[in-house]
């Protein structure tokens, strides 16, 4: 698991190796003065104040050896200082790369991955625990592990001229630390790994009571919301404790052994003073240099400890990151132009959609078999049925949001699987029932479909989509600020809004999924509008809630358990005694 943990994180320090360098050299550097102060003070007891020589002699002995410790702590604070700021920049630009590895695999995720993880726990991922653990132990370990080893191994060796019994006594306080860590690593994983599981519930319940606060206030659930938020802070609260007197009786126990083992080196020591003749300067070094070891020893056990968590955090983020989706990306060299299959397309008659024997499921429930469908260029089509008939259905496989399970769905007399995903999904415009509005300005939020649009085509689109005729009576006009979700504004103006996004982005599909399904008369008038004019010159796919909003589309498409069981235009499926006619009658 070391190994594993070692070659995935290196992954992401691609681009910082001069700071790895850095921060490992200056904390070789500071391990070695540190294990130099310890001998320093053995020279000025035994060398200064207990050596046979002049008092004036004595001072200057001292006096130059003072100097000398006093050099040897600059340089010690000096090199900790540039390895530390070395290491924070590798710490942070790694965690930098990490994160934006994490984000970009989401976004190229399927629609089913989506389905069963929730948005609170992907945040969680890249703001929680799990990063802030491999922090922890990154910024740990790369400062520390150098110096802390070159001040062991220096202190070590010289412990052995001092004297082999004291050294040996102090080795085998050593093992027996290491053996109570080794025992612990398994269990702080354990916990930290149940520690994050605990707050990935509560980050999914809080993501959802935000973006449900108007459901929470309509239904005047409040008191509920609150008490269920303050169960999941009490578990993570249980946890978190939980979690900490772990760690700190695992902690404990290597602890408790090395203060009972300086008292037995205090006792030895002062023994081999006694019996043995050792002399007071190597007494003194011999525990300075002691304590260098133990709490060296202390905190790279330590370090090994926090390892356990941030393994377990960085398993969380990278099971995501290696997650497979299942509408993996065209392979280069095989992906087909969108521009010249269309022109070919058109120019052979072929059709600009077409479904065949495509068949398709969520999970275990069926909802396409064998499907067959064909929709030409510049054709509007209607898709209306009952809840789960299919028609959404419809939409989201053609925009390749999921693949089908067999079959194929063909674009531009292709299969959708040939296009890169990039260019497939820019041919289309999409204005859902309930469009997502972003935190920035109007102007911003129908920008986002083509960044680098001019202002003149943004507002070419803003007057397609009937945006103008609201925006102009906002103070701000087009550079007003949308709040959290558009909750300030109407369904009919984010309506708008979508149309004019969805033409900003030229594209030569419109889905119209459910648009008209909320609004006011008036809006639906404009939105009406809008779409007719756009039925002009694009081919145009509209789910229909309310079957009106379809009378002038080219065909209607009525769908019943997957299956196309009617289709025509509008005139001729209300003169039949047909599902349409009674879809018409039940929503009338």
């Amino acid at each position: 698991m070391k190994k594993s943990f070692w070659k995935t994180i290196g992954v992401y320090t691609k681009g910082h190796e001069r700071k790895i360098v850095v921060a490992a050299l200056f904390s070789v550097i500071t391990g070695v003065m540190i294990a130099l102060q310890p001998l320093v003070i053995k020279y000025i007891v035994d060398d200064g104040i207990l050596a046979a020589i002049s008092t004036n002699d004595k001072v200057k002995v001292v006096g130059f050896l003072s100097a000398l410790y006093v050099i040897i702590s600059f340089l010690r604070i000096f090199c900790f200082g540039v390895a530390n700021n070395a290491t924070l920049n590798l710490t942070e630009g790694t965690l930098c790369n990490l994160r934006n590895a994490f984000f970009a695999r989401v976004q190229n995720l399927s629609m089913s991955f989506y389905d069963k993880t929730a948005s609170g726990e992907l945040f969680n991922c890249i703001f929680g625990s799990p990063l802030n653990n491999i922090k922890t132990f990154l910024q740990q370990c790369v400062i520390n592990v150098p110096y802390q080893c070159v001040s062991f191994a220096i202190s070590l060796t010289a412990l052995f001229t001092y004297d082999a019994i004291l050294t040996l006594i102090l080795l085998a306080i050593g093992v027996i630390m290491v053996f109570l860590n080794l025992r612990s690593r398994k269990k702080i994983k354990k916990i930290a790994g149940e520690y994050i599981s605990t707050e990935n519930e509560a980050s999914k319940y809080i993501n959802d009571m935000i973006q449900g606060l108007e459901a929470t206030k309509i239904y005047s659930v409040e008191t509920d919301t609150i008490s269920r938020f303050e169960v999941h802070t009490d578990t993570m609260r249980e946890k978190a404790v939980g979690m900490a007197m772990s760690m700190w009786l695992q902690h404990a126990k290597p602890e408790f052994v090395q203060f009972s083992g300086i008292a037995v080196m205090y006792f030895t020591g002062a023994l081999l003073c006694i019996y043995r003749g050792l002399s007071t300067g190597v007494l003194f070094a011999f525990i300075n240099s002691m304590g260098i070891i133990l709490a060296t020893l202390s905190t790279i056990l330590q370090i090994f400890l926090n390892q356990s968590s941030a393994i377990a955090g960085l398993e969380k983020i990278q099971s995501i990151i290696d997650s497979k989706s299942d509408t993996p990306e065209t392979a280069e060299g095989r992906a087909r132009n969108i521009d010249i299959e269309r022109a070919s397309a058109k120019k052979n008659g072929k059709p600009c959609i077409e479904f065949k024997d495509a068949t398709f499921g969520y999970d275990s429930k069926t909802i396409y078999d064998k499907f067959n469908c064909k929709v030409n260029y510049c054709e509007s089509i209607g898709l209306v049925g009952g809840s789960g008939s299919g028609k959404s259905t419809f939409t989201k496989l053609i925009m390749r949001l999921y693949d089908v399970d067999s079959g194929s769905v063909n674009l531009h007399g292709r299969n959708i699987k040939d296009y890169p995903l990039h260019d497939m999904r820019k041919s289309f415009g999409i204005v859902p029932q309930n469009p997502f509005m972003f935190q920035c300005s109007i102007m911003e939020n129908i920008r986002i479909a083509r960044p680098e649009a001019s202002n003149q085509d943004v507002i070419k689109a803003m007057e397609i989509g009937h945006v103008h005729e609201f925006v102009n009576e906002l103070p701000l006009g087009w550079n007003t600020i949308i709040g959290d979700g558009g909750l300030s504004l109407s369904g009919g103006q984010k309506q708008r809004i979508a149309i004019a996004r969805a033409v900003l982005g030229n594209p030569d599909i419109l889905i119209f999924d459910e648009a008209t399904s909320a609004l006011d008369n008036i809006s639906e008038k404009l939105i009406q509008e809008s779409m007719e004019e756009l039925m002009k010159n694009h081919t145009v796919i509209i789910v229909a809630h309310r079957l009106t909003t379809i009378r002038n589309v080219d065909r209607i498409l009525v769908f019943e358990n997957g299956e196309i069981v009617e289709e025509g235009n509008y005139d001729t499926l209300v003169s039949n005694e047909g599902k349409f006619k009674e879809l018409l009658t039940f929503k009338e």
